[in-house]
């Protein structure tokens, strides 16, 4: 039994400043007839968000078929969402996005991005809003890290209005504004796609419009005024990962669910290969799955204590085997969580950082940021992680 998934930089990662406004609209949007209205175009979220990372798992009103469902899942998986306390285990996906909540979006988006590319500020100092009391506890932070890095302003009374729902045209001038801010870079514009926008927004729509975040709805319209629920949300977030992904400014992360297993990692050996060098975790229950969250970090910080762990190398590999148990729970050997070393093009060393609340944390420190693949393989059940020689 094999699964497997494929993780490759973007392709754009060569094109900078004046490239993508000059031709992201026409590499990637549909061509319209002379004299017609361009269309609009779904760029998806697989390149950003894996088949593994969009299965259901977390929330209960969240079903294979559920509209927008893959991409709720893929924010969850990325741990940019959590879900509501009402209803409890539920993500609401029919609910209105309010302005405190569009924030904890898009800071949580900005978040996946590596260090390289964009780092959000510090929140701004004190409170920038007359409002602030009004600000949930919860999005405070977020509110005021926006503001620091000029994506929010409030309105010109000196309010936020943390409360009042979010439209699609307020929706689409916020995430333009986080992307640009992010890439340093001014998005091309699908000029006159949606004949129902005009004004301020405009531009902001039309320059979603032509990477493929917002496509209108089915009559043509764009419908500015008409507020955003969560699962609308839940996809606009997803499809600008998955331009953030194509365009080369970040890395996807690996994502699979687990099973419940009985097992914990028992043997960790590693081996360089012509093009690639390779890390094998095996585990000690070939019954039931472990899940897999693999992805580059900036600094490894160790899961429960947030403490800083020492991994030798260029990039860090982070790779989190979920659904195990404790070691001294499991009726197996225990791997002895010993460093290893290895002298390949990409694969410098292994370091343990123990079990967590079911999640077992390894760090892999390699020589670059190189695309990686991950795999499944039975008998036993092994979790085999590439890394690509730079």
């Amino acid at each position: 039994m094999r699964s497997h998934e494929r993780h490759r930089r973007g392709q754009g990662a060569a094109r900078r400043a004046g490239v993508l406004a000059a031709g992201l609209a026409l590499a990637s949007a549909p061509l319209a007839a002379a004299g017609a209205q361009p269309m609009p175009f779904d760029r998806g979220i697989d390149r950003a968000c894996t088949p593994g990372a969009q299965q259901p798992e977390r929330f209960d009103d969240i079903g294979p078929d559920t509209t927008h469902g893959g991409a709720v899942n893929c924010l969850a998986a990325y741990n940019i969402v959590q879900g509501r306390g009402e209803p409890a285990g539920g993500y609401d996906p029919g609910g209105t996005v309010s302005r405190q909540q569009m924030a904890s979006f898009v800071v949580g988006m900005l978040s996946q991005l590596p260090a390289a590319t964009y780092e959000l500020p510090a929140p701004t100092a004190g409170e920038p809003f007359t409002d602030h009391d009004r600000i949930s506890e919860v999005h405070r932070r977020n509110v005021r890290t926006l503001h620091a890095a000029g994506i929010v302003a409030g309105y010109d009374d000196g309010t936020f209005r943390p409360g009042a729902p979010v439209t699609r045209a307020q929706m689409s001038a916020l995430l333009t504004r986080a992307l640009q801010t992010a890439t340093g870079e001014v998005l091309a514009r699908a000029d006159g796609v949606f004949g129902d926008v005009h004004g301020t927004h405009r531009p902001d729509i039309e320059r979603l419009a032509a990477i493929g975040v917002v496509q209108g709805r089915t009559d043509g319209s764009f419908g500015p005024g008409a507020t955003t629920n969560r699962g609308q949300m839940a996809s606009f977030v997803a499809r600008s990962l998955d331009f953030l992904v194509t365009d080369g400014w970040m890395m996807p992360i690996a994502y699979t669910p687990a099973e419940v297993s009985q097992g914990t990692v028992t043997q960790v050996a590693l081996g360089a290969h012509a093009t690639y060098d390779r890390a094998v975790f095996t585990i000690g229950d070939d019954d039931r799955h472990v899940g897999w969250l693999v992805r580059y970090v900036d600094e490894a910080r160790q899961h429960g204590s947030g403490n800083l762990v020492e991994v030798a190398g260029d990039a860090v590999l982070e790779v989190v085997l979920i659904g195990v148990r404790y070691p001294t729970e499991s009726e197996q050997e225990p791997w002895d969580g010993e460093t290893i070393g290895l002298t390949g093009d990409a694969i410098i060393e292994v370091v343990d950082s123990g079990v967590f609340e079911g999640r077992h944390q390894i760090f892999v420190g390699t020589t670059a940021t190189t695309p990686f693949t991950v795999d499944r393989l039975a008998g036993p059940q092994r979790v085999v992680v590439d890394v690509e020689h730079p």
